[in-house]
């Protein structure tokens, strides 16, 4: 029986167990891990007994752990930490193996975020940290990538800070499904971020002592938006008014800005969108995207969030636009003399699960009115979009809107 090694201060010793066979399981583990290589994981030296506990040896990392770390508020920092522990657990899946325990405390952010903590799992009989767990984890099932992908989904959403909040929990809502089959890769993660914002290094502080990290609480529900409602009433207020103050406002549109003016497949990569039916049995594209544009004028004439959110699929850009639009009519905001006069459709493509449209409708003069009661005119005006729509399983919703090419 091996004693451990005396204190070394270029690295970091962790009991994960006891007895033989904990230190069979971890040296399994170790030997699994050292066919893996990536910079983003903190892959463990060694494994030792000391009397009876089973210790892993694993270097000592610079940085600050995302536990410690206060929340971030720059979407390109948040993406750049999100998608380099996704990265990484797409190597590990790739081997094989899953993580088990994706959470604040196993994360350590420095030139770039790394996961730590790699053996505990596969040795104690954890169930990962609560908050973060998928929910098949949580009762009871043991590791997978699918369970690793949940806690990354609850981890991004915990770590973005209320500049950012809105963006988090729509990209991170498919990450967060209750079916692990419904969930994206960890890969696909990782390349769907880095199209919706540009990472940008994060450089986190410790939070103050006065002040509580960042929320470790899940948010699954697509209207999610609903209960941060009375968080910033003004700046909700001022959404729409300023959109149309800067003659941005159409009718479908805006898009959220990190993810304006760049490729849909973005979002996509991040979405997972329900198994349909062959196409050719599907209702028919072009008169579900002409019923969303009039239902879409009803709700925003009645002031109706919920209604709006309900037109989108949860997680995407047109989601996350639906929910600031929420927010700034609860708030006051108001549309009046709103009304469609024509619309018309053509199908451009479709797929057993989703359909591209274009739409040409004409709309009336109406005013918009912020919940100060500043109002601006918008003169009568013929947009055209080119729509994404995606089956549910039940009908069609709207995955993204944009310019058509």
């Amino acid at each position: 029986m091996r004693q451990i090694t005396p204190l070394r201060l270029d690295r970091v010793a962790r009991a994960v167990g006891s007895g033989d066979r904990d230190e069979r399981f971890a040296r399994a583990r170790v030997e699994a891990l050292s066919r893996v290589a990536h910079p983003g994981l903190c892959l463990p030296l060694d494994v030792v007994r000391e009397a009876d506990a089973v210790v892993v040896c694993s270097p000592r990392l610079r940085g600050i752990a995302a536990s410690a770390a206060g929340p971030c508020e720059e979407l390109g920092a948040w993406v750049w930490l999100v998608a380099g522990i996704a990265e990484a657990l797409a190597v590990l899946h790739g081997a094989g193996l899953a993580h088990g325990d994706v959470s604040p405390a196993n994360v350590v952010i420095g030139a770039r975020p790394v996961l730590v903590d790699l053996v505990g799992s596969a040795v104690a009989p954890e169930r990962g940290t609560a908050g973060f767990a998928s929910p098949e984890r949580t009762a009871g099932g043991g590791p997978s990538p699918a369970d690793d992908v949940h806690a990354l989904g609850a981890l991004a959403v915990a770590c973005a800070g209320e500049a950012i909040r809105i963006e988090a929990q729509a990209w991170m809502a498919p990450l967060l499904a209750a079916d692990p089959s419904a969930r994206p890769t960890a890969r696909a993660v990782a390349r769907g971020l880095v199209r919706c914002a540009e990472p940008t290094r994060w450089h986190p502080g410790p939070v103050p002592e006065a002040e509580p990290v960042a929320s470790s609480a899940t948010v699954r529900d697509p209207r999610a938006w609903h209960w941060r409602l009375r968080r910033h009433p003004i700046r909700a207020a001022l959404v729409l008014a300023s959109a149309v103050a800067v003659g941005a406002w159409w009718l479908w549109g805006p898009e959220v800005p990190a993810v304006a003016g760049r490729s849909e497949e973005a979002t996509a990569t991040v979405t997972a969108i329900a198994s349909a039916p062959a196409a050719a049995s599907l209702p028919d594209p072009v008169a579900a995207a002409t019923e969303l544009t009039r239902a879409r004028v009803a709700a925003l004439a009645a002031g109706d969030g919920e209604a709006l959110v309900a037109l989108t699929v949860p997680g995407t850009s047109a989601w996350a636009t639906a929910a600031r639009e929420g927010r700034a009519l609860e708030e006051g905001s108001s549309v009046d003399g709103l009304t469609l006069r024509a619309v018309g459709a053509t199908l451009v493509e479709q797929s057993d699960a989703e359909a591209v449209v274009h739409l040409r409708y004409e709309v009336d003069a109406h005013t918009w009115r912020d919940g100060a009661g500043a109002t601006r005119s918008v003169p009568s005006r013929t947009e055209r979009v080119r729509m994404v729509l995606a089956w549910s399983g039940e009908r069609w919703r709207v995955r993204a809107v944009s310019a058509p090419p």
